[in-house]
């Protein structure tokens, strides 16, 4: 019968035949609860006897299934008892009615609370444990039989039980009066230590190894034991039926031992799958037939072991097919009633009956309760020690074996990891395998490899999100694929990987050289390069860091250093070549330094051997084209393709860069307009990538030549292929930006921020924005930004003076036009730096499209002509070189000592060659000497005249009183290269080291390396 506790909710099994008609009072193990439990209607109607009936007798057992009968020892202090010593081993044992074996209470039992104990009385007197064992244990003579004979077969001499007698060497027990003695061949018995075996097994490696032995002879489990699942009781002879297995049902395996027979497992099939066994175990030794209800009253259940599945670990062990609970059995505190107690309380409470039984006497009864009053308290130390020490020790060590839980996925991989998802529906093969792909197509060291690698690694780290190495490896190719064109998105997702990497796996070599690598795509935000080299310098001194790593970490920190130290950035490049001698990426990164010190023929010439040794490499190819524009040679620039497209026909990279290159670097838009147009009629043989770029330089190349309608048409073609693209927004927001139609500058404004590879120049964009929309005030917050960005830029002094026109304000207008007009800090001859070739194109004055006329406003009289010198300088820098004339010559008219004026009137005369440049200039001088854009002219004249000498002095002292004047240096370093070449080389060195956009310098310094 299945009950459950009233009060903590725990399930039990209790053998129907322990209830009586009227009920018992059962307890919980667990919560200590008291609860009556009544039998069911249906096992009432089955087990329990007619009123006045005699208890049916037990049905036999077949000959083969009976238990064998105790063993019979022969007395040794009672001759009298000689008659029924003599009785044959397999005797038959005649029935005896229960009420028979029960003993009356003493009256005076001062320790009635340890449950009904009767009167202990000499040999042949009625057995007080007699009610613990069914009719048929009785030993012949009347005598019962021994109530611990029959705890399982005999020790084996070979494996005794480490926690019994038969293991340690002692004298020889003397045995019970009435009993036969053992066979001569049999080895002496000696009984087990009850106490130990009540305080279970021991504590960790004191634990033996195989199942206890149970103690001797029986071989099936005692005479009224049944056990259901985890709990055993005393029953009053049950009939147990079970079913026998002979072979392993797990695998395959003969079986021996009876008790393995029972369960159907052999012993390592159980500790393999210890549920498993324990759950044969709670089948196959269940009740099969009803015994009849123990005559009396109402009793008292003692405690049952718990059906918990906590307790599995709770100390259980096998013991001669019976499962037996480690630890005490506790009774109802009130138990006065003569009850059916546990096998082990039975056996711990037996042990005192016995010794009184050998000593004899009337005296044993009380001799026999002290005995057993000593051993209950040591039980119940041995109860405390197991659920203090013993029990805690081993939950925490099965708590130590199970495998760890899983570390949490951080929130960065998992959004980053959701984000990709949909990009790779069809997901197939192993994390490893996409892992090893990626690592293959990074050590390529190729543009369309570094985007494959990215790809793979996604894919990595989707089937594996706790994986730290696809990580490092899409941080790495999206920081060299990418580069400085990487989105602000797409970075800053790449940062919280890294970080939730290191969360997860430490900072290893990988995930600092990726992390070096992605700050190396933004260097020029602040600290950037520093932080670089101080995880480079990490990587470096970590010893478990393999020679790979440490070749990245060297080409990292040459990297940081080619800006401030050529020399220790190629001791850094040699250092990594030494350690990867196949790192592709070395010479490719060391050309940039030698271009960045000025040394042009050898970086071509490091890109060229590049190029020999992986032909498919486009970065090397690239910047080779990129050089040759820089120093003027766009012929040879053209040539590197054309040679691509031979070896390659159709590579529609190779074609997009010849079409950047006409409207770009040739300043043919037409015929580019036409080769990108041939292209997009194949655009959807193509992906979308490529797709998308060739309608974004049409929407370039057309607003270069003129028509803004087409630029807008195919700059919507791109976004419909790619809506993200920073490159169609920004030439639809220059559109925009011409036609004065602020809403749509602020909405393509979105799609490019914070997306161009220049921080200060989006400063500009923004700030124009702001002054289309009226907001002056957030115009100039923006303009002043990008000077503090770029000092470079004197697009944005001039905007800041517009805006302060525009909402006239005119002294302060004034203000920020002088400083440009007369140019101590800038260079009069550029606007601001620009690149030669770039994905986000703009035409030197596009910046300042849209404010014509806005501080021409200001005149307000004939005669007030500084508003229209400032509107000259502006159309100057536009490019508007035509009507900036027109305005000068009008200041001149006015005021003839205008010596800005007649400076840049020398200036647009040399642009356009024109005789009077050299007149203008010496005017310029002559009116206000102290002006440098005045010495500037007057040295530019000289020397277009042939006046060499004369044109150094000049050249010079504006160089005194304008150190940063660019233009000066250079015509300077070109006087200067025909009789001192070396000279020379020192003054461009010096400009490109301080600009290294200055393209004049870098024209001259590629003639010098050509020249030798």
């Amino acid at each position: 019968m299945r009950i459950v506790c009233q009060k903590c909710a725990a399930a039990y099994a209790i053998d129907d035949r322990l209830i009586t008609t009227k009920g018992v009072r059962a307890q919980c193990p667990r919560c200590r609860h008291l609860q009556l439990v009544k039998r069911e209607a249906s096992a009432a109607s089955v087990t329990a006897p007619p009123e006045g009936a005699a208890p049916p007798a037990a049905e036999p057992k077949p000959p083969a299934a009976a238990p064998a009968p105790p063993v019979a020892r022969e007395p040794r202090s009672n001759p009298a008892a000689a008659p029924a010593q003599a009785a044959p081993r397999n005797a038959p044992v005649a029935a005896k009615p229960l009420e028979a074996q029960a003993a009356p209470k003493a009256a005076s039992d001062l320790f009635g609370d340890f449950g009904e104990m009767p009167e202990l009385g000499p040999p042949g007197s009625v057995d007080p444990f007699a009610n613990l064992g069914p009719p048929e244990s009785k030993a012949p003579g009347g005598l019962p039989a021994d109530p611990f004979a029959n705890l399982g077969p005999p020790v084996p001499p070979s494996a005794p039980n480490k926690g019994s007698p038969a293991a340690r060497p002692g004298p020889p027990v003397p045995d019970a009066p009435g009993i036969a003695a053992p066979a001569a061949a049999s080895a002496p018995a000696v009984p087990e230590d009850p106490l130990l075996d009540f305080l279970g097994p021991p504590p960790g490696d004191l634990q033996p190894e195989a199942p206890r032995a149970p103690a001797r002879g029986a071989s099936s489990p005692p005479a009224g034991a049944v056990s259901l699942g985890r709990m055993s009781a005393r029953a009053p002879a049950p009939a147990v039926k079970q079913e026998t297995h002979t072979n392993c049902r797990s695998c395959g395996k003969d079986l021996t031992d009876p008790f393995d027979q029972a369960m159907g497992v052999c012993d390592d099939c159980k500790q393999r799958d210890p549920a498993g066994a324990r759950e044969s175990a709670s089948v196959v030794v269940a009740p099969d037939v009803a015994a009849p209800a123990p005559a009396g009253g109402d009793l008292e259940l003692p405690m049952m072991s718990s059906l918990d599945p906590a307790s599995a670990s709770s100390g259980e062990d096998v013991s001669g097919g019976e499962l037996r609970s480690a630890g005490a059995t506790a009774l109802s505190p009130d138990s006065r009633v003569s009850s059916v107690k546990p096998a082990r309380t039975s056996h711990i409470t037996a042990a005192p009956a016995r010794s009184a039984q050998r000593g004899g006497g009337g005296g044993g009864s009380r001799a026999g309760v002290v005995g057993l009053l000593a051993l209950a308290v040591l039980g119940a130390g041995g109860a405390g020690y197991y659920f203090l020490v013993f029990k805690p020790q081993q939950e925490k060590a099965v708590l130590a074996a199970q495998p760890a839980a899983p570390a949490a996925i951080p929130p960065a991989v998992l959004a980053a990891v959701d984000s990709w998802r949909l990009q790779f529906l069809e997901l197939d093969g192993t994390s490893a395998e996409h892992l090893a792909a990626g690592q293959k197509q990074l050590g390529m060291d190729q543009r369309v490899a570094y985007t494959e690698a990215e790809e793979s690694f996604q894919q990595a780290l989707l089937l594996d999100p706790h994986s730290a190495d696809a990580i490092a490896g899409y941080v790495q190719a999206l920081a060299l694929g990418r580069g400085p064109g990487m989105d602000d998105t797409s970075f800053q997702e790449a940062r919280e990987l890294i970080q939730a990497a290191q969360d997860m796996a430490g900072k290893t070599p990988a995930l600092l050289v990726a992390h070096a690598n992605l700050l190396l795509a933004r260097s020029r935000q602040a600290g950037n390069l520093e932080e670089a080299a101080q995880l480079a310098t990490s990587v470096l001194a970590q010893p478990v860091a393999s020679d790979a790593h440490k070749a990245e970490a060297h080409l990292v920190l040459g990297r940081a250093q080619v800006a401030t130290s050529r020399e220790l950035a190629n001791q850094e490049f040699d250092a990594a070549r030494t350690l990867a001698p196949n790192l592709k990426r070395v010479d490719y990164y060391s050309a940039l330094a030698h271009e960045q010190a000025g040394q042009y023929g050898l970086a071509l010439k490091q890109l060229s051997r590049r190029m020999e040794l992986d032909p498919q490499d486009w970065n090397s190819l690239e910047a080779a084209a990129r050089i040759y524009v820089e120093v003027g040679e766009t012929g040879r620039a053209r040539k590197l393709y054309e040679d691509r497209l031979k070896a390659k026909a159709g590579d529609v990279s190779a074609l997009l860069a010849l079409a950047e290159l006409r409207y770009q670097a040739e300043g043919n838009a037409r015929d580019a307009v036409r080769a990108l147009k041939d292209l997009t009629k194949n655009a959807s043989r193509y992906g979308p990538r490529d797709a998308s770029e060739i309608w974004s330089h049409l929407a370039a190349a057309e607003r270069t030549a003129g028509n803004d309608a087409g630029a807008v048409k195919a700059a919507t073609e791109a976004l419909k292929v790619a809506p993200a693209m920073p490159e169609a927004h920004l030439q639809w927001f220059l559109v925009a930006l011409a036609q004065k139609d602020a809403a749509v500058a602020r909405e393509h404004l979105k799609g490019f921020q914070g997306r161009l590879e220049d921080a200060a120049l989006e400063k500009v964009l923004e700030g124009r924005v702001h002054l289309l929309e009226g907001d002056v005030a957030g115009a100039q917050e923006r303009f002043q930004q990008a000077v503090r960005l770029d000092d470079r830029r004197m697009d944005a002094k001039l905007l800041e003076g517009v805006a302060a026109a525009s909402a006239k304000k005119r002294d302060e207008a004034y203000r920020l036009f002088y400083p440009v007009l007369e140019a101590r800090d800038w260079d009069p001859l550029r606007l601001a730096p620009r690149p030669a070739l770039s994905r986000f194109w703009l035409r030197p004055g596009d910046t300042l499209v849209g404010v014509d006329n806005v501080v021409k406003a200001l005149s307000d009289r004939p005669e007030d002509v500084q508003p229209l010198l400032y509107e000259a300088l502006v159309r100057f820098h536009q490019g508007d070189r035509q009507t900036a004339e027109r305005l000068l010559q009008s200041v001149v008219e006015v005021n003839a000592n205008s010596g800005a004026a007649q400076a840049y009137r020398a200036l647009i005369a040399l642009d356009t060659k024109a005789p009077q440049a050299r007149g203008f200039a010496e005017r310029a001088v002559g009116a206000e000497r102290g002006l440098p854009v005045s010495r500037l002219s007057l040295g530019l004249a000289q020397a277009a005249a042939g006046d060499v000498a004369v044109a150094m002095r000049t050249l010079q002292s504006a160089l005194d009183v304008a150190p940063k004047m660019l233009s000066a240096q250079t015509k300077l370093a070109e006087l200067l290269v025909a009789t001192k070449p070396k000279d020379a080389r020192a003054v461009l060195e010096k400009v490109v080291g301080l600009d290294p956009s200055y393209f004049p310098a870098k024209k001259l310094l590629f003639k010098l390396d050509e020249r030798g």
